[in-house]
């Protein structure tokens, strides 16, 4: 698999955390909290990972303005959701405050994945060869897993 198929699947279990939150009832709020925190975990992971990996070496490479935009716009989403995750992060209690930025989180991450499927993913595999998108893969993952040794 190459760098684009571990970013989609990142997305689709991250989308599917988000759909296990919703589902929780509004009382199980420790159970809330907790995966909150688990969506936020691998939300921070992904994107510091793919800014390292895949967004650095698109910017590198990158040369016509509107895909220089797209790939900005995606930046700019990443750090909307961690200046989120920051203010998420302080909560000790899931409480109305908490469940309307934590639902303004997952629109935004929503919104940031079908752009960046549609818009990122395509620059990404006009700018590399198969080869190259495949030995982004364990770099990702790799860079994943120091983020997450470090929180």
């Amino acid at each position: 698999m190459d760098i684009l198929g571990d970013i989609k699947r990142d997305h689709n279990n991250v989308k599917a955390l988000f759909r296990e939150f919703e589902g929780l009832g509004v009382n199980a709020k420790a159970t809330r909290l907790k995966l909150a925190r688990k969506i936020m975990e691998e939300l921070v992971a992904h994107d510091e990972a793919e800014e390292q990996t895949l967004y650095g070496r698109l910017k590198e490479r990158v040369r016509e303005s509107d895909a220089r935009i797209k790939l900005f716009e995606a930046y700019t989403e990443h750090t909307m959701a961690s200046d989120l995750i920051s203010k998420l992060q302080k909560s000790e209690s899931v409480d109305e405050e908490f469940t309307a930025m934590f639902q303004v989180l997952r629109e935004n991450v929503e919104h940031h994945i079908k752009e960046e499927e549609g818009n990122v993913h395509k620059i990404a595999k006009d700018v590399f060869d198969k080869e190259e998108l495949e030995e982004l893969a364990p770099q990702f993952e790799e860079a994943k897993k120091r983020v997450t040794a470090k929180r």
